[in-house]
């Protein structure tokens, strides 16, 4: 049977967020996921093997981070944005050494020293589509990530599907609305599932 998009009735930060007139980066392709009840459903889209680790790209206010960790998950976020430092060791804070923040760009951290082999990706890409490609393409040069669920630009996934020298097999799974994101999402987006097909050259 043929799934609505993914969209979401309870507020979460992101609301209280725009309310204040916080400004999101353009130039990092921020927006933020507003609904826990779509955070929770693209948990169970992951599959994520018990006992996995979770890595999660662009956590931003912690929605989904929290979700994950509270499914009982460890989770490992990265997040650029400074300013988003606090807000989400607030919502982490309680997970004790089962979540773990990091405010850096993912491609200046070293995930084979933080990720456990057989680690899951479960992240929303920024809405910039060559961005979220070239982010997916090097989070998956570290071998020990072999699968990922991650929301993306349509055209990101495209892109990434289209790169069949890449090792990774890249399936649409779902679908998710706009009006979920603070600010709406600008272009039609995909709930992309991520397997790993064939080790990764370096």
């Amino acid at each position: 049977m043929q799934q609505s998009p993914l969209i979401g009735t309870v507020p979460a930060p992101a609301d209280d967020f725009a309310a204040s007139g916080f400004q999101v980066r353009v130039d990092l392709g921020q927006h933020f996921l507003r609904s826990p009840e779509s955070a929770l459903r693209l948990l169970e889209r992951a599959e994520i093997p018990s006992g996995a680790q979770v890595l999660e790209v662009g956590a931003g206010l912690g929605t989904l981070s929290a979700t994950i960790a509270a499914a009982g998950y460890r989770i490992w976020a990265v997040e650029k944005d400074h300013r988003l430092k606090r807000q989400l060791e607030r919502q982490l804070g309680e997970f004790g050494d089962s979540a773990r923040v990091t405010i850096d760009d993912v491609r200046h951290v070293d995930l084979d020293q933080g990720l456990e082999a057989g680690s899951t990706l479960v992240s929303i890409m920024p809405f910039a589509p060559e961005l979220a490609a070239a982010l997916v393409r090097h989070v998956f040069g570290s071998q020990r990530l072999v699968r990922g669920l991650v929301v993306m630009p349509i055209l990101g996934a495209e892109q990434l599907a289209a790169d069949g020298g890449v090792g990774l097999r890249v399936e649409e799974v779902d679908g998710i609305a706009r009006a979920n994101f603070y600010p709406p999402a600008p272009s039609v987006l995909r709930v992309v599932a991520i397997e790993r097909t064939r080790p990764c050259s370096k």
